[in-house]
């Protein structure tokens, strides 16, 4: 039987677990004059975990070998300041060392922040979950949000105080204002209170899962299919919650495709393990800024842009720091244009007039062959023709490739392995899904990548102009496009013509274009929202956004089992002083104030002894 809730009981305690995954809490000895008691919000047995999966490059690496990390994105401003002194003076030869697919693993270690204010997790409960594994400034707001809004869903739970968080009360009374930021696709009707009482039937610990974002989404989804075993034995071994048998997963940009391939996984394999999954800024059909990073680097956004050029620092300031690893990174090349992207995305151009469009197929014997961007514009060294995807002589600075084996050859590979996924993956997607995309004028986003004839009166019949060579092979043809028109040109031999790289030319995300975010709604899910007012890394932490992904999560849970359908083995929880053994649900008698557990709507509480 539930123990009542006593008036005197404010002073709350985090929740913890013990080495078999059972709630646990811990006090303080006090004087008896002392009243304020214990508050330990007992959790519902009944659990869905929540999977958080992160984009290309929010997940820390460390080297295989010393265990050293690699890639650690930086959180805050002086770890960011840090972070650029080092890239800056990192040659590409040690950059491609260090940044290798084969020779690094994911690191559990990174930066893990909870702040006092939050009861359902702690920093080792987190660490233990893989937040550690992930970007914190990236994601550390998304997933302690959730953890508090899915778990304790009140302001001051347990206590007379208690009232609805904001946004819940957000998804029971939707705003025109809201729907006007969220833009859904189709009917996007208020959480009903018979929907959100349906929310206390379950516990919700949020995990997340780092992957190392070098190699093949492919071998990522085999990563985050270990990780949904790994969470569901974990909570099956406890003997206080019982598993609805089913997760559910938020993605975050290439974390996407990563999860769909899962749930292709999953499903071949006969196992439904997967209630929803709940995308962000997804590259659906990929995304041209990277063609332009093999050539040109991480791009900025004008002279004053000076974040943006302290980023592209790390991410790879020009051209052969790009090469040399992403190259190597199937990962990476799966971010490119897949086929299903709009032809003749690669524009060359004599001032407003088209010389020529690729990928754009071609004509064998009467029959129209598709375009293929593989073979037309990933296949081509700049070697070979001027507008070609990667320089040769960057792939390989510190001599890693097989001896007797040409460079080209490993990074022919990686875009081999990057194909097969495209076809594997195709546009197949889970059924309960919901995403969001961005789609904001003023988060401009390559559409396409355009090369301009620098002088417009360009003869446009002279011959063969998309397969001229360039008068020399630059390693650096342009390190940013730039508002103050700061551009660098490729001049063309025995040709008196250049070609300039040209900005953004449409609206998304300042990186995934509208067209490729917006694919999602056309692949039959549930609910798509068209939406602005963030850039691409940090969607994350808007709060449109934020409650959004809320709203979808809570739309996806009134899917689950109903909890009558299911066992109901765990009845209590532990609260322990320090220096106490914390004994498990069945065996409280060690316990000094051993507390029931029930559903969050009967919050139950323990002295302080």
């Amino acid at each position: 039987m539930s123990n009542p809730v006593n008036p005197n009981a404010t002073r709350r305690i985090p929740l913890e677990f013990d080495k078999k995954g059972n709630p646990v809490y811990r006090s303080v000895l006090s004087p008896v004059s002392f009243k304020p008691r214990a508050l330990c919000i007992a959790p519902p047995i009944h659990v869905i975990p929540i999977i958080f999966v992160p984009g290309i490059m929010g997940s820390n690496l460390r080297s295989k070998g010393d265990k050293k990390p690699v890639w650690r994105p930086p959180n805050g401003t002086g770890e960011g300041i840090g972070e650029v002194f080092v890239r800056a003076g990192q040659s590409p030869k040690k950059r491609q060392e260090q940044l290798n697919p084969n020779s690094t693993e994911v690191d559990p270690n990174g930066e893990i922040t909870i702040p006092r204010d939050h009861y359902t997790i702690t920093a080792e409960g987190a660490r233990i979950r893989g937040w550690g594994e992930v970007h914190w400034d990236g994601y550390g707001q998304i997933m302690l949000e959730l953890e508090r809004a899915l778990n304790d869903q009140y302001e001051y739970p347990g206590t007379k105080r208690a009232t609805q968080m904001p946004v819940w009360k957000l998804a029971q009374a939707i705003k025109d204002e809201t729907r006007e930021h969220w833009k859904p696709s189709g009917d996007c009707p208020n959480l009903t209170e018979a929907e959100f009482l349906r929310m206390d039937d379950y516990f919700y610990p949020v995990w997340a899962c780092g992957y190392n974002w070098m190699q093949s989404n492919e071998d990522s989804a085999k990563t985050l299919q270990k990780r949904i075993d790994e969470v569901l034995a974990w909570y099956e071994k406890s003997e206080y919650f019982v598993p609805e048998g089913k997760v559910i997963m938020v993605t975050h940009s290439m974390g996407g495709l990563t999860a769909r391939r899962t749930a292709q996984l999953a499903k071949e394999q006969g196992k439904d393990q997967i209630l929803g999954i709940v995308h962000g800024v997804q590259p659906v059909m990929g995304a041209p800024v990277v063609y332009r990073r093999f050539r040109a680097g991480t791009e900025s956004d004008g002279f004053f842009d000076v974040e943006g050029k302290l980023a592209a620092v790390v991410l790879g300031w020009d051209a052969a720091d790009v090469t040399c690893v992403l190259a190597h990174s199937p990962g990476a090349l799966e971010l490119l244009p897949t086929k299903d992207y709009p032809k003749g995305w690669l524009k060359i151009m004599n001032g407003k007039d088209m010389l020529d469009s690729l990928p754009k197929g071609k004509v064998v014997n009467g029959i129209q062959i598709p375009p293929d961007p593989y073979s037309e514009i990933y296949g081509k060294r700049v070697q070979d023709v001027w507008w070609g995807m990667v320089d040769e002589t960057l792939i390989d600075p510190a001599g890693l490739v097989e001896k007797g084996k040409p460079p080209f050859s490993a990074y022919a590979d990686a875009l081999k392995e990057a194909k097969i996924f495209h076809d594997t993956l195709g546009l197949r997607i889970h059924p309960n899904t919901y995403a969001h995309y961005g789609a904001d004028e003023k988060q401009r986003t390559y559409h396409g990548v355009r090369w301009r004839t620098a002088v417009a009166n360009y003869d446009s019949n002279m011959p063969a102009i998309s397969y001229s060579q360039t008068d020399s092979l630059m390693k650096t043809p342009a390190t940013s496009w730039d508002k103050l028109g700061n551009e660098t040109t490729i001049k063309l031999e025995n040709q008196s013509v250049r070609f300039e790289l040209l900005g953004k030319d449409g609206a998304g995300d300042a990186t995934v274009p509208e067209p490729s975010g917006a694919k999602v709604a056309e692949m039959g899910l549930k609910l798509t929202f068209k939406m602005k007012g963030f850039e691409h890394a940090k969607s994350y932490n808007d709060r449109h956004v934020l409650d959004n992904t809320a709203y979808c999560i809570a739309r996806i849970v009134q899917d689950a089992k109903p909890i009558k359908e299911l066992p109901q083995k765990g009845t209590e929880c532990t609260a322990t002083t320090p220096g106490a053994a914390s004994s498990a649900p069945s065996d409280t008698s060690s316990s000094p104030s051993p507390v029931s557990a029930s559903p969050q709507s009967d919050t139950q509480t323990g002295e302080a002894l």
